[in-house]
């Protein structure tokens, strides 16, 4: 039996067969859902409210009163009746996203798209050239080889204009033609696919400019947090394809609605986007494709391409000009994708000072260390701590989220900073770095990452802050915010093993950093600026990550954040020829070091678990 599920948040009803999770029937309509865990119910990332009281009783479970809605786990709620329900969501954390631009203001624009009014010679008994030659001959083109969506709509565009048109044209050969003079409106589209979020940048490719942004959770996240979980799926339903059909649906369906939002918000006609480029870790490159990223999960970790790839949005069933062409940049390796590309392209990394580290911190850490005239690259599983991920009190960089702390011993005070100002609903992940890096300058941790409360050494921590310890499911926990002070009445902490997660995340990227550095025969001496690209790197303060010792220890000023460079590696290739071919070039220069292969970085990774000598 169906049922009716009302999404009123986002004004959509599906009807849903009876026994589905509500996280299930989100999916169906094309609603993200925060669910980290995949559906195992342990995150407690997914809840949502039932707005109908009548649904309680079918499903034992009592109405908290006739107007509160009740929250449930979306994974877990299984549908027996017509329900209503609110899902949260969480514009402010796009918008981070999408207004986070680091822009390379030295690169000027030369797309290979061209767009020339011209007024025709009408044919005639006397003048019978075919309409394709007579814009090629005109425009002194080359003859190229026309698309069917070109022919399709050429004679009557010509005719319907008295041939006067605006002739599109890619590298000198003919792709679209337009009636009348449409020369102002030349726009390309930029995507960076990430595991958790999808932006989208509509692009002027005539100045270079970004017109409009827009992003969206990437709906993949029902499968998992992760690239492993997401391939696992694949893996797990190889019947006919099913799993990975799932999941190429998903980011297709997202990547056509930000065209559509972009398209929307300028109110242009959608044949006037020409080109697309796009990057991404080398799974999401993958799926973006339908293509199978099975064997990226197991040793040795081989990608099926590496190279830049060239389709039509008509094979990609992406709602655009038909004839665009859409570049995903190249990988690097299994785990080092077209993202971390962009992010050498953005940065001029091999023109940067010699010794230069690039990083971008996510669920993995990827690194790229340049000087001596060489590129080496490596990916560490950083773990979803960074993201906020798998921390008892953790949630994405949302209104609500706890992203600074202010410890002072001295006084017993704690204090936090909240993204929007509003009282705290969780903490994100640079907030869950600058707690455990004030826990630490506190001395409430030892330098294993241990709360020194109960032990004999603990004598130093003020009262009031050792009131703000106590015995949780997790060993010890240090309350950010009480009940009284947060969302709900329900407190914020941070407990031991959120600690640990943050350790084994910080101390992967650190070993990797580490191994780097020793491939290039250098110590951290030498380094000489270190940019940390992404979410997190804009958000994080620089004294926390040294703190922890997350970074080499390096003076400040070395340290840089450089916004969403992976974007902006793609804006470069969509404007720039030659930027394009630059990242293609500098892709191909890149050295990649496997790290799990390699002998030294098992103790690497143990020795940077614990903090660094205050």
């Amino acid at each position: 039996m169906e049922y009716n599920i009302k999404f009123e948040s986002h004004d959509i009803s599906e009807n849903i067969e009876g026994g589905k999770t509500i996280l299930e029937a989100a999916a169906l309509a094309s609603i993200p859902i925060e669910g980290n865990c995949g559906g195992a119910g342990n995150c407690k990332k997914c809840q949502v409210a039932i707005l109908d009281n009548k649904v309680f009783a079918a499903n034992a479970i009592p109405a908290l009163s006739k107007n509160k809605p009740q929250m449930v786990l979306a994974c877990k709620y299984k549908i027996h009746s017509d329900l209503t329900i609110n899902v949260p969501i969480q514009n402010d954390a796009f918008k981070r996203k999408t207004t986070m631009n680091f822009q390379n203001k030295d690169i000027k624009p030369n797309s290979s798209i061209g767009k020339s009014y011209i007024e025709l010679d009408k044919p005639s008994i006397n003048n019978q050239i075919p309409d394709y030659e007579r814009i090629v001959t005109a425009l002194n083109l080359k003859p190229g080889n026309p698309s069917k969506e070109l022919l399709q709509i050429l004679p009557r565009v010509l005719r319907d204009s008295k041939f006067s048109i605006t002739a599109v044209t890619r590298d000198n050969e003919l792709i679209w033609v337009e009636p009348g003079d449409t020369t102002a409106e030349n726009y390309g589209l930029v995507y960076d696919i990430g595991t958790t979020t999808v932006v989208c940048h509509l692009i002027n490719l005539t100045n270079g400019a970004i017109e409009k942004s827009t992003a969206d959770t990437n709906p993949q996240n029902i499968f998992g947090a992760d690239v492993i979980s997401r391939v696992n799926h694949v893996m797990t339903n190889s019947k006919n394809n099913k799993g990975l059909n799932q999941l190429y649906t998903k980011i297709n369906t997202v990547i056509n609605a930000l065209a559509v939002e972009l398209i929307r918000k300028k109110s242009i006609d959608k044949n006037r986007i020409y080109d697309v480029t796009v990057v991404g870790n080398t799974t999401m490159s993958q799926l973006f494709m339908g293509v199978d990223p099975t064997y990226l999960a197991t040793s040795p970790f081989i990608p099926t391409y590496v190279q830049g790839v060239n389709l039509k949005a008509s094979e990609l069933n992406l709602d655009i000009n038909p004839t665009a062409n859409v570049f995903l940049l190249p990988n690097i390796a299994g785990y080092v994708g077209s993202d971390t590309v962009g992010v050498i392209l953005a940065t001029h990394l091999h023109k940067q000072p010699e010794y230069s580290l690039a990083i971008d911190v996510g669920t993995n850490g990827e690194l790229a260390l340049s000087g001596n005239g060489k590129i080496l690259t490596c990916s560490t599983a950083a773990g979803p701590a960074f993201e906020g991920a798998q921390i008892k009190c953790g949630m994405r960089a949302a209104e609500g989220a706890i992203e600074a702390v202010y410890i002072d011993n001295e006084t017993g005070t704690c204090t936090y900073e909240t993204i929007g100002n509003t009282k705290p609903k969780g903490i994100c992940g640079s907030g869950v770095l600058d707690v455990v890096a004030q826990l630490y300058k506190s001395g409430i941790l030892d330098k294993f990452g241990a709360f020194r409360f109960g032990r004999n050494n603990d004598g130093h921590i003020n009262d009031k802050l050792k009131e703000r310890i106590s015995k949780g499911d997790h060993g010890y926990e240090f309350v950010l915010a009480t009940a009284k002070e947060a969302y709900k009445g329900i407190p914020i902490v941070i407990c031991q093993k959120d600690i640990r997660e943050l350790q084994m995340g910080k101390g992967a990227i650190y070993a990797g950093i580490k191994i780097l550095m020793k491939e290039m025969n250098i110590t951290v001496e030498n380094l000489q600026k270190i940019m940390i690209a992404g979410a997190f790197g804009n958000y994080i303060k620089v004294e926390s990550a040294l703190a922890i010792g997350l970074l080499p220890n390096i003076t400040k000023d070395k340290i840089s954040s450089v916004g969403n460079a992976a974007s902006e590696g793609a804006r470069l290739a969509l404007i720039s020829k030659d930027e394009r071919e630059l990242g293609c070039e500098l892709a191909k220069r890149c050295k990649h070091i496997e790290l799990s292969s390699y002998e030294e970085f098992q103790n690497e990774y143990m020795n940077a678990l614990n903090f660094p000598e205050i």
